[in-house]
């Protein structure tokens, strides 16, 4: 079996600012509190239709 390295096709590492570009930076901290926030809220309001959802989901297994 023959071996061929990533260089032999012409690919290279990324750099550290080419995978941060990548990965899209960080998320601001107070914008992860928000987003826990929304989902929770969301949660919430919807939790009746989740609980019929999962009810339905699972009586749908047995």
């Amino acid at each position: 079996m023959k071996k061929v390295s990533f260089e032999q096709l012409g690919l290279v590492n990324l750099s550290a600012e080419e995978t941060q570009e990548i990965n899209g930076g960080a998320w601001p901290k107070w914008l992860k509190g928000v987003t826990w926030v929304t989902v929770a809220s969301e949660v919430i309001d919807n939790w009746d239709e989740i609980k019929k959802g999962l009810k339905d989901g699972w009586n749908s297994i047995k």
